[in-house]
């Protein structure tokens, strides 16, 4: 039977029920597994159509930013309802509102792999992209309910990261073979039969929900989303030659944002609580995720594209030159957690961005020299920012306040969502203003600079955590 874990802990940080039983190890076990299938899942999503957009403008027919717009259709409102549907997981509890995302994701998948044209095909993927946003953030929280004490959480978020970055690298492996043996609408009807039995799992051994009623600001949260929506879709069109939609979008998120600042100010129940941006790890938790997505997106689409277009590889091969990346990334995403545990936040964060910074530059040189062989040893050398990614997490957690679990873990990853489709929108521009091998040299370069801020980032999020250690 499910359980109620709680935030007090154990000595031995196992979650203890109140006047009940430990969690039972088992069952703890099999919820962390579906809740980090849950990530795994909404980042293979995010990944997968890489390697299908030749193919889909070959069946489609329309231009690049068609086809761009099916991987920034997802990214955007993913990135843009993370925060509302956070403080939403919130009021109504962290295992139903995971379900409804489930219920939401496999429905917009179906309508995906069903679409005949462009416009149903990128309205399904803006649908799984708010499906994405309302599963994310709970399970998030929810496995913070699981693993209470800090050592446990981290490695348990070692875990979840581990499970979660092999479906951002497997996406492009996956995607390869299902495009060659059964087309490109396999890539989306797969995920029916994964959210059955994920969510399943979730609603079988999650810990129950604990609402927090709270007063909505519906105003606020339309105002909030509305603004990152437009931020992200300025940068896109900008970047795809349509600077006067660009500035007009860019127009738009400062007007909404600056609404959204006025509405909060004066809100009893504000969308972002004052006190959850107080603590300066969580702040550069933030910002940190930010540059993990922007770095890993980008360059992920940009060796995706060259390969394809410039060296003649299919999506198979496109593909497979990605395993090993995915490889590295699970390996990279686990250990982290463990090195947290063991060594602080802080190392696993370094390592991580400075490993990327310099798969970025061996990848620019790849594509200077036209070495696919450099591009995929550069590419593989990114994915150890893994290492960055469950001790970032790990940060911001024990540094968000409790009672707003799913809004910060919504935070966090509107952060790394809109870096994401910020680095694809900038990235992919200077590869098409550039072709296949200055604009993709000068992308990657770019790329590099970002992880360069990351560290800054990173030294500034872990502050605390180094100081305490010291103390200690």
């Amino acid at each position: 039977m499910p359980y109620d874990a709680t935030p007090a802990a154990a000595e031995d940080g196992t979650s203890m029920e109140p006047g009940g039983p430990p969690a039972t190890g088992v069952l703890r076990s099999t919820a962390l597994i579906a809740l980090s299938l849950t990530f795994g899942l909404v980042q293979f999503d995010a990944t997968v159509v890489n390697v299908a957009l030749p193919t889909l403008r070959r069946d489609l027919g329309g231009s690049i930013g068609a086809a761009q717009w099916v991987v920034d259709g997802y990214a955007v409102p993913f990135a843009a309802c993370m925060l509302a549907a956070g403080a939403w997981g919130d009021r109504i509890g962290h295992r139903r509102s995971c379900l409804i995302g489930f219920g939401l994701f496999g429905l917009s998948s179906l309508l995906s792999g069903l679409a005949a044209g462009w416009q149903l095909l990128i309205i399904g993927r803006v649908l799984q992209g708010v499906a994405a946003a309302i599963m994310l953030p709970p399970s998030l929280a929810m496995i913070g309910r699981l693993y209470p004490e800090r050592r446990s959480r981290s490695r348990a978020l070692g875990i979840w990261g581990g499970v979660a970055t092999s479906g951002f690298a497997a996406g492009p492996i996956v995607g390869g073979l299902l495009i060659t043996h059964a087309g490109w609408p396999a890539i989306f009807l797969i995920n029916i039969p994964i959210v059955i039995l994920v969510g399943a799992a979730i609603a079988i051994t999650a810990p129950p929900d604990r609402p927090r009623p709270r007063r909505l600001d519906p105003v606020g949260t339309l105002l909030g989303t509305g603004s990152l929506a437009a931020l992200a879709g300025a940068i896109i069109e900008s970047g795809q030659g349509r600077p006067a939609v660009g500035l007009g979008l860019l127009v738009l998120a400062v007007i909404t944002a600056t609404g959204f600042v006025a509405v909060e100010r004066r809100s009893a129940g504000p969308t972002m609580p004052p006190g959850l941006f107080r603590p300066a790890g969580f702040r550069w938790a933030i910002v940190t995720g930010f540059g993990f997505n922007f770095a890993m997106y980008g360059a992920l689409l940009c060796v995706s594209l060259v390969l394809q277009s410039d060296f003649g590889f299919s999506a198979l091969d496109g593909g497979l030159a990605v395993l090993p990346m995915a490889l590295v990334v699970s390996i990279g995403a686990t250990g982290s957690g463990f090195l947290a545990a063991r060594l602080g936040p802080r190392r696993p964060m370094l390592a991580g961005f400075g490993l990327a910074a310099a798969g970025s530059v061996v990848i620019a040189l790849g594509t200077w020299q036209r070495s696919p062989v450099l591009i995929i040893t550069g590419l593989t050398v990114i994915g150890l920012c893994s290492l960055a990614m469950p001790a970032m997490t790990s940060v911001a957690l024990n540094a968000a306040p409790a009672d707003h679990a799913g809004l910060a873990g919504g935070a966090l990853n509107t952060a790394r969502q809109l870096g994401g489709a910020i680095g694809v929108a900038v990235l992919g521009a200077l590869l098409n203003a550039g072709g296949p091998r200055d604009g993709a040299t000068v992308a990657l370069l770019v790329g590099t600079m970002v992880c360069g801020l990351a560290v800054v980032s990173a030294v500034r999020a872990t502050t605390d955590d180094e100081s305490a250690g010291r103390a200690r």
